[in-house]
C-alpha cells in the first residue's frame, strides 16, 4: 500500500520512542508567513460580514429584521453547502486544467479569491439600485452577490485549512499555523469594502509566492507510516469518517465555538446602541478592541513553547471560561467600564477558542490528509448551517426594533441575546469537552473482531 494516513493502533503505545525515528521537515519562516496572511482577505471580509452587515441591512438598506435574517440565512446555507463541495472537490484533485500546476489546495484558494473579489464589493454599496427599488428586487440584488461571495469565502477558509496538516505534521507547529490564519482586522462600516477588496488581493498574493504546498503527498505520506512502528497503513476515505464518533463529538464542538463567536461578533453592534445606548463610533472602536485582544492571544497560544506544555484542551477550557465570565458581565452590567471589560473578555475568549477548536480538528485528522480538506468541509457545513438558523429565529422573535414604542423592548432582546445564547453555546462546548478529556484525539483503533469497522476509545 502506498500510504498511509492517520494513527491506527492495535493497543500500542503511540508514544512510543520509535515514534521519533524519521523527522519530518517543518514548514520554513517564509512559509510560515506565507500561510498567515493567506487567510488575512477572509478575515477582513468576515470582519465586516459578522460585525456589520446586519445592522447595515436593518439601519441603512431599511430592511425589515426577518429580511435581514433571511439574506444571513441565505448566506449561511450557500457557504455551508460550498465548504461541503469544496472540500470533496479539493481532496478529489477535481480542477480545472489550468489551476492543476498550482496544487489541490492552492488552487482552490485561487478559486474562491477571485470569485470574494468579483462580489463582495457589491455587498456593502447600495449606490447602485433604485432608492424606490421594491424590496424584492433589492433581496434579489443582494442574495445573488451574498451566494457569489459564500461561496468563494468557503473556498478559501477549506483550502486554507486543508494545508496545515499538510505543511507540518507536528502538532506544537500545527497550533502555531491555526493561531497565524486569525488575523482578523477592525474596519468601521464607513470605510469602503473597495478598501478590503484592494488589500485582499495584495496579502493573497503574498500567499501565493511564499507558500509552496507538498506536491508528493505519496512520499510524505510513506515518511509518516515509517514514523510509527505501531501503525498500521490505513486510508480513510469519507465513508470512514463517519463510523468515528471522534467526528461526531469535535464536529459539533466546531459548530458550538462558532456560533459563540459569530453571534457575538453580529449582535455586538446592537446591543452597544440598543441596551447600552453608546454613541455610534463605539460600533467601530469595541470590536477593534475585541479584534486588537484576540490577536493578541492568539499569537501567544500559539507559540509552539506554549502549545506544547498547554494541551489544546487545557486551552479550550481556558477560553471557555473566560468567554461565560464576559456574557455574564454583559448580562449584569450595562456601564461604560463593564462593556470594557466584557469586550476584552469576549477578545480573549474568541482567540483563544477558534484557535484551540481548529487544533483540535487537525489533531483528529492527524495524518489522514488525503481527506483533510473533507473534514473542514463536514465541520464547516454543520457550523454555517447552525449560524444560519440561528440569525433566522432569532431575528423572527426580534421585537421590531425600528420603532421607539420598542425601545425597552429591544434593550432587553439584545442583552440577552448576546449573553445568554452565547453563554449557551460555551457550555455545551464544555459538555462535549467533557466528553473528549479521556480520550487521545486523532488516534483511531481498528476493531479486531471485524477488521472492517473502526471506533474511537
Amino acid at each position: 500500500m502506498d500510504s498511509q494516513l492517520g494513527t491506527e493502533e492495535d493497543g500500542n503505545d503511540p508514544t512510543s520512542d520509535n515514534s521519533d525515528a524519521i523527522s519530518i521537515p517543518e514548514i520554513e519562516c517564509s512559509g510560515m508567513f506565507g500561510y498567515a496572511v493567506g487567510h488575512f482577505y477572509n478575515d477582513l471580509c468576515a470582519s465586516m460580514w459578522f460585525t456589520y452587515l446586519m445592522i447595515f441591512l436593518e439601519r441603512v438598506i431599511h430592511f425589515r429584521a426577518s429580511v435581514a435574517g433571511f439574506l444571513m440565512l441565505v448566506g449561511q446555507v450557500t457557504d455551508a453547502v460550498s465548504t461541503l463541495f469544496v472540500g470533496i472537490a479539493s481532496d478529489s484533485f477535481c480542477l480545472p486544467f489550468f489551476f492543476k500546476n498550482f496544487g489541490r489546495r492552492i488552487s482552490w484558494h485561487l478559486i474562491g479569491t477571485i470569485f470574494v473579489t468579483l462580489s463582495f464589493p457589491f455587498i456593502f454599496n447600495n449606490s447602485l439600485l433604485s432608492v424606490n427599488a421594491a424590496d424584492i428586487w433589492k433581496i434579489c440584488w443582494y442574495s445573488s452577490f451574498i451566494v457569489i461571495f459564500q461561496f468563494g469565502w468557503a473556498a478559501v477558509q477549506i483550502s486554507h485549512l486543508a494545508l496545515i496538516p499538510e505543511l507540518c505534521t507536528d502538532s506544537s507547529f500545527r497550533n502555531t499555523l491555526g493561531s497565524l490564519r486569525y488575523f482578523n482586522i477592525e474596519f468601521d462600516i464607513l470605510i469602503s469594502s473597495f478598501v478590503v477588496v484592494g488589500v485582499g488581493i495584495i496579502t493573497s498574493l503574498l500567499f501565493y509566492l511564499t507558500t509552496k504546498e507538498p506536491n508528493n503527498i505519496r512520499t510524505l505520506s510513506r515518511l509518516n507510516s515509517l514514523s510509527s512502528t505501531a501503525s498500521e497503513l490505513v486510508k480513510m476515505s469519507y465513508k470512514k469518517w463517519f463510523c468515528h464518533l471522534q467526528f461526531y463529538q469535535i464536529a459539533l464542538l466546531y459548530m458550538f465555538s462558532r456560533l459563540y463567536i459569530n453571534i457575538s461578533q453580529v449582535y455586538f453592534p446592537f446591543y452597544i446602541t440598543m441596551a447600552v445606548n453608546l454613541s455610534k463610533k463605539y460600533i467601530a472602536v469595541l470590536p477593534m478592541i475585541s479584534y486588537i485582544f484576540s490577536f493578541i492571544i492568539s499569537t501567544i497560544v500559539g507559540i509552539p513553547v506554549v502549545n506544547k506544555f498547554v494541551g489544546n484542551k487545557v486551552l479550550y477550557f481556558f477560553g471557555c471560561l473566560l468567554g461565560i465570565a464576559g456574557c455574564v458581565v454583559m448580562y449584569m452590567d450595562r456601564t461604560m467600564v463593564s462593556v470594557f471589560f466584557a469586550t476584552v473578555l469576549i477578545g480573549l475568549a474568541q482567540g483563544v477558542v477558534l484557535v484551540s477548536v481548529l487544533a483540535v480538528t487537525a489533531d483528529m485528522i492527524n495524518k489522514n490528509t488525503e481527506s483533510g480538506a473533507f473534514v473542514y468541509g463536514a465541520m464547516s457545513f454543520l457550523d454555517k448551517l447552525a449560524n444560519g438558523i440561528a440569525y433566522q429565529v432569532l431575528e423572527l422573535i426580534n421585537p421590531g426594533c425600528n420603532t421607539s414604542v420598542a425601545d425597552e423592548k429591544c434593550n432587553s432582546f439584545y442583552s440577552n441575546v448576546i449573553s445568554l445564547v452565547p453563554a449557551g453555546c460555551l457550555t455545551l462546548s464544555l459538555l462535549i469537552l467533557l466528553t473528549l478529556s479521556k480520550q487521545n484525539i486523532g488516534v483511531r483503533h481498528r476493531n479486531i473482531s471485524t477488521h472492517t469497522g473502526f471506533f474511537l476509545k
